[in-house]
């Protein structure tokens, strides 16, 4: 037993020794096909960086390439070594070990297509602002398999790609404009058209809310509630200054606006409750406790 050991083992240790050469050319061959995959990589980036300003999309084309040249240069060491079989079953993806793979790797090349196709279609771009699944914030890098999000409160979320592409994806930043809006309630004696003109020119004194042409603030009667006339006020704002938009402009705005308002003699009441008494001969009963106490009071006042 013992010496068939040493005979089988030494005839792989020559087998090995013989493939040295092919094995050294194999490596060779890979370390080649690595090596241009990295040139060609840096040559392409190199030259869409001039046409092409989104970071996100010339890193995922640069190591789609990479990846590519990776997998030839393998497939060519393995048929170098003698491991052609493999490496034609590796290529035609055909027979049970490639549906075993494809099991195995099914969400590794759905998160790859999807990347692939959130590059070119570009629904955002690097420092995007975006919302998937209820999570918001900042873009940071897409690689082959997931997208880097930056939460605002700090959090570094890695979402799979093919989530991004499966869900709604809401992109607060792509065109740099997002309503926002605002109720306040006013007196049903107010001047309504007064309020308006009021409010509007309020509006108007803030830098960051634009008033460009269709893109004007406006204020129109939400409706008639049992107190107030709800006016509704309606802004478009600037997003490239996302934090400072949504949680500092909205309250500022809001203050300033009340403020004007009640300066001006505006007034904004609360919700008001109208007793009717259908039965006017049965009194309602009032009991005053430590009745004597009140009217005690009441004297010294007087």
């Amino acid at each position: 037993m013992k010496e068939r050991f040493i005979s089988t083992f030494q005839s792989y240790w020559e087998n090995i020794l013989e493939k040295i050469p092919e094995i050294t050319l194999g490596f060779v061959l890979l370390l080649v096909f690595i090596f241009i995959g990295v040139f060609i990589r840096r040559l392409i980036e190199n030259r869409l960086k001039k046409k092409v300003q989104d970071r996100i999309l010339l890193v995922f084309i640069g190591r789609a390439v990479l990846l590519i040249f990776s997998i030839v240069g393998i497939v060519v060491f393995l048929k170098q070594v003698g491991l052609g079989n493999a490496a034609g079953g590796l290529l035609a993806g055909a027979g049970v070990s490639a549906l075993i793979l494809g099991f195995a790797f099914k969400d590794l090349g759905e998160n790859f297509l999807a990347g692939f196709f959130l590059a070119f279609s570009r629904p955002f771009s690097g420092g995007d602002i975006i919302e998937i699944n209820s999570l918001v914030g900042r873009v940071k890098e897409m690689t082959l398999r997931n997208t880097h999000i930056r939460t605002f409160d700090g959090r570094d979320i890695y979402v799979p790609n093919a989530l991004l592409i499966k869900n709604p994806l809401t992109n607060y930043t792509k065109d740099g404009l997002m309503r926002h809006e605002f109720v306040i309630g006013m007196d049903y004696n107010i001047d309504i058209s007064e309020a308006t003109k009021l409010i509007l020119s309020t509006l108007n004194t803030q830098e960051n809310i634009t008033s460009a042409k269709g893109l004007e603030p406006f204020v129109i009667i939400e409706k008639f509630a049992s107190s107030t006339i709800n006016l509704k006020i309606l802004f478009w704002i600037n997003t490239q200054d996302f934090l400072g938009s949504i949680y500092g402009l909205k309250s500022k705005v809001m203050q300033e606006v009340v403020e004007a308002l009640i300066a001006n003699g505006f007034g904004m009441p609360a919700d008001i409750f109208e007793l009717k008494i259908y039965q006017e001969d049965n009194p309602i009963p009032i009991n005053i406790k430590n009745f004597d106490s009140f009217i005690d009071s009441n004297k010294n006042k007087s």
